[in-house]
């Protein structure tokens, strides 16, 4: 038996260690057989049998031990996984998955600069021939929330990459809409994202989850003809959920289809993500047609201190209707609405805990108010001046901040409890108000520190947001303001609730319950004027525009 047969022989043993899942043993076994096959290579007449020895080894080589790897991937055993696709990698560097997945093992064992450095080793080394590659390197970048970077590849492999599908234009759509929402809040990419669902709504017409993400880019970047276009294949498809039910519903309040509004807003009690939370009450719902001329109405707050606000504005209307009317509120708004002279009874959240203990016959969550009551933009108005501030407590803030003849105006910037930072301003862009001659100004907004004022240098600001108790006290406050300038934020609700003069500036697009800015007032309330941006985020001109109007109203 020649020496290079006895040789050969020795790879069942490597093979052995791998059938026994001794890995660190099979690839050792595995790298010295190869070096010692390599080594007769020296041989001119052996060159060619030990070349396809070495190519036939590191073939079975290679799939046992891709094999292991998925096998320790699948069941999360990251550390046996970690080795078995280190010696894979040394051979085999364009296998995709393996190398997502060898990625993904890194940071499962927190070594996160591996990953990187694995990462930009793909990005810069190696020549890519194959566009799949840079999908993963797409989806990889996304994963780091480098969105750019994942736009890039993503377009690299719709470039490169002959047989593109919907899927693919969609996935671009998706990192188009995380850049927008998360990173940039560039219109740009949100336009490039509707177009980008577009496509893949348009070559897979059939694919509700296409349409239904053109839908919604087109609400970011207020499309109204797209919407509609993809909203009516959504409808056509079918099989709405209740998240696509709500989203419908607030395009349709947006666009002002009241009717489509009405019929779908209930859904967001039972959204597949982030519904709206309520508690169980076991007493019939009031649907807006039972007589309650002898039965006691609960109304229950729902999401935000601007919503609860804004639907008790609706409640003088109920009280015509009901025998007796409670409203559950928020422990901050008690307070300030206790105390009314509608005859509405009002019960601090913490307080009502239990609701067997109040007695009343029928319940309605406080924004389905206008649901069921068939309300439209010709009587959807709360109007002004339905919400009255203690007037002790506004005459110890007049008489503490308030008492000088100057032009009193009052800020927000920001509303604490909204997800939604599009709605808010730097405090940097209220700096024209600076410039403003004879007037005051008071912050209402609540966790601003002196600092963040530091340059209005002509105007010391009163920060008053942080002083505040509770409702009560900021309704005291704003009260004693000659202008309340607000962004869409609750203060905008409870300023325009006490009918004070509000300019309320909104970026566009915006949030869909305003569905006319172009007037006066904001149609739901008729002392706030509004302020649109013309395009997203350009605060500039509209503080100008503000600017202008409060100077016409100081020379008045």
């Amino acid at each position: 038996m020649d020496n290079f047969l006895l040789l050969k022989l020795n790879r069942v043993v490597w093979i052995a260690f791998l059938e026994q899942e001794k890995i660190e043993e099979g690839i050792r076994f595995f790298e010295m057989y190869t070096l010692n096959v390599d080594s007769l290579k020296n041989n001119k007449d052996m060159k060619e049998i030990v070349e396809d020895e070495i190519e036939y080894s590191t073939a079975i080589f290679l799939n046992k031990i891709s094999q292991l790897a998925e096998k320790y991937y699948n069941a999360q055993d990251w550390a046996n996984a970690v080795i078995c696709y280190t010696a894979y990698f040394k051979y085999k560097q364009d296998d995709i998955l393996s190398i997502k997945n060898f990625i993904e093992t890194l940071e499962n064992l927190n070594q996160f600069d591996l990953a990187i450095d694995l990462l930009n080793h793909l990005e810069t080394n190696i020549n890519i021939k194959e566009p799949q590659m840079y999908k993963l390197l797409a989806e990889l970048y996304s994963k780091r929330k480098d969105y750019k970077k994942a736009i890039n590849y993503a377009k690299k492999y719709i470039e490169n990459y002959g047989d593109i599908t919907a899927a693919d234009y969609n996935l671009l759509g998706c990192y188009y809409n995380l850049c927008f929402s998360e990173i940039t809040h560039d219109i740009e990419d949100a336009k490039a994202g509707l177009e980008a669902f577009s496509k893949a709504s348009d070559m897979s017409p059939f694919t509700k989850l296409y349409a239904k993400n053109a839908t919604i880019m087109a609400g970011k970047v207020g499309n109204i003809e797209l919407g509609k276009k993809y909203w009516d294949r959504v409808l056509e498809l079918g099989g709405l959920t209740n998240d696509d039910k709500y989203d419908y519903a607030a395009f349709c309040l947006k666009n002002q289809d009241f009717d489509g509004w009405r019929r779908y807003f209930e859904a967001r009690f039972n959204k597949e993500n982030n519904k709206t939370q309520f508690p169980k009450i076991n007493k019939p719902k009031w649907d807006g047609a039972k007589d309650l001329s002898e039965h006691t109405l609960l109304v229950y707050y729902e999401q935000g201190f601007g919503d609860t606000f804004l639907m008790y504005g609706y409640l003088p209307r109920l009280v015509k209707l009901a025998k007796h009317v409670i409203f559950v509120v928020q422990d901050n708004v008690y307070s300030l609405l206790k105390d009314n002279e509608y005859g509405i009874e009002i019960i601090p959240a913490t307080v009502a805990g239990d609701l067997k203990k109040i007695k009343f016959d029928y319940y309605i969550p406080s924004m389905s108010i206008p649901v069921v009551m068939g309300m439209d933009r010709n009587n959807i108005s709360v109007g002004e001046g339905f919400i009255k501030a203690e007037k002790g407590l506004v005459e110890s803030y007049r008489q503490k901040y308030f008492n000088n003849n100057k032009f009193k105006i009052g800020i927000s910037v920001s509303g604490n409890l909204t997800g939604d930072k599009s709605r808010d301003i730097d405090i940097k862009s209220l700096l024209p108000l600076d410039k403003l001659n004879n007037v005051e100004i008071y912050s209402l907004t609540k966790g601003l520190s002196d600092s963040q004022f530091a340059d209005f240098k002509k105007h010391k600001i009163h920060n008053l947001g942080n002083e505040f108790v509770d409702f009560s006290h900021t309704a005291a406050a704003i009260e004693n303001c000659d202008l309340v300038v607000t962004t869409d934020n609750c203060i905008l609700n409870l300023s325009g609730g006490l009918g004070k003069k509000t300019f309320a500036l909104f970026n566009n697009p915006n949030q869909f319950r305003w569905f006319d800015l172009s007037g006066e007032n904001t149609i739901w309330l008729t002392s706030v004027k509004p302020f649109l941006n013309k395009e997203f985020n350009s605060w500039t001109a509209t503080v100008d525009l503000v600017f202008t109007e409060i100077t016409k109203l100081i020379n008045k």
